[in-house]
């Protein structure tokens, strides 16, 4: 069999389906469904090892796994073709048939089932309603957080997959810092040079290219426009490649050509305090000391409102980073929870609402035994 999108080894996947079968018998549920699509793929790529693709179909993806370790892999029709060749998984069947599934689990145990449920907030209305005829006969519990802690915690098979893909992004700036400073580019054209870089050298997009000159940088996304980036204004490129499912999340800031000392040094302060972030936090601190330490930095700067805006809520100060470009956990400052090694997350430093625009520095962090490290060199270089 050839090896699935991400060349894990099998046993790999084995022993995922082992973690999750213990956490079954200790929550007294039959079995777990997990969904996702290509989109966000990580619920499933992370036990199928098979990515869907949007053909002439959607992509949506189904793993089941029982308490006894049977596993069934659903797919669209094309999907499934493929996947035979690709995912470790043997039992492979139609997604469109998966209400007949469900019910005829019920008519061979002769009771409801308790099915802990993952990716709910993926699940389109087409798929709930496929799924609420099984609604009578089996109960759905929400069991997001069973896979959320597994992938929390990268292997060194992972943590190698993500190091790519971090060179890939960094990379990719290069290739858009050098175009820039050649001046005459519209932002869609520096995104294009960005994202040909990525997939040029294997690499997929693992979410839409973030690409800003100008007042367009005032706001915190941009899709890449029509517009001629002019000399001396801000750029904002946050490129998100994916590398065998395994993705980086990375930005920088520069100024197009001529800069005045005072942008220069909101800049350098910028770098500055994100790669203070990274000397200073530890396994064993709270995840919160980031935004803890963005936030103290800003205040004594006297930006602090170009910061809170943007700092509280989904995506903050950053967020988890794996087979998603965004995935559990959420950074901002209620985040309690403990660092610990093996936790990769995208630290994130954004400061928008100035006259020129906005800044943003953003890198892939690693939580490793003793201390936190960048996977991404691009924070460190000069461009």
């Amino acid at each position: 069999m050839n090896k699935g999108f991400t060349g894990l080894p099998m046993n790999i996947f084995r022993e995922r389906i082992e973690k999750i079968k213990q956490e079954l018998l200790k929550r007294d549920l039959d079995a777990l469904f997990s969904f996702s699509d290509e989109y966000r793929p990580g619920y499933t790529v992370y036990l199928s090892d098979y990515y869907p693709i949007n053909i002439i179909e959607e992509s949506p993806q189904g793993v089941y796994i029982s308490r006894n370790g049977d596993v069934v892999l659903f797919l669209g029709s094309i999907n499934a073709q493929t996947a035979k060749g690709i995912s470790w998984i043997k039992d492979i069947r139609s997604i469109e048939k998966m209400p007949l599934f469900f019910n005829k689990l019920k008519e061979k145990e002769g009771r409801r089932l308790k099915i802990g449920l993952v990716g709910e907030a993926l699940l389109p209305v087409k798929y709930y309603y496929k799924l609420r005829s099984c609604l009578e006969n089996h109960d759905f519990i929400n069991a997001d957080d069973i896979i959320n802690k597994m992938r929390q915690i990268k292997d060194l098979d992972e943590i190698k997959l993500m190091e790519k893909a971090a060179q890939l992004g960094d990379q990719a700036i290069r290739e858009a810092s050098k175009r820039l400073r050649e001046g005459n580019v519209k932002e869609v054209e520096l995104a294009a040079v960005a994202e040909y870089t990525i997939r040029s050298n294997g690499g997929n997009i693992g979410s839409a290219t973030i690409l800003s000159s100008g007042i367009n940088t005032m706001k915190p996304t941009w899709r890449p426009s029509n517009k001629k980036i002019m000399p001396g204004e801000a750029v904002l490129i946050d490129v998100n490649p994916s590398l065998n499912c395994y993705c980086s999340d990375v930005s920088v800031t520069l100024f197009n050509a001529r800069v005045s000392k005072e942008k220069q040094k909101l800049l350098d302060l910028s770098k500055e305090i994100l790669h203070g972030v990274i000397k200073y936090i530890k396994p064993g601190m709270p995840a919160s000391a980031i935004y803890d330490y963005f936030l103290e930095k800003v205040q004594k700067m006297g930006y602090e409102k170009y910061f809170t805006p943007y700092a509280n809520g989904f995506r903050a100060v950053g967020h988890g980073v794996g087979l998603d470009v965004v995935e559990w956990p959420n950074l901002d400052s209620k985040s309690n929870f403990i660092l610990k090694p093996g936790m990769t997350l995208a630290a994130k430093f954004d400061l928008h609402g100035f006259n020129f625009g906005g800044i943003r520095y953003e890198t892939d962090v690693l939580v490793e035994e003793n201390r936190c490290r960048s996977l991404n060199n691009i924070i460190y270089e000069d461009l």
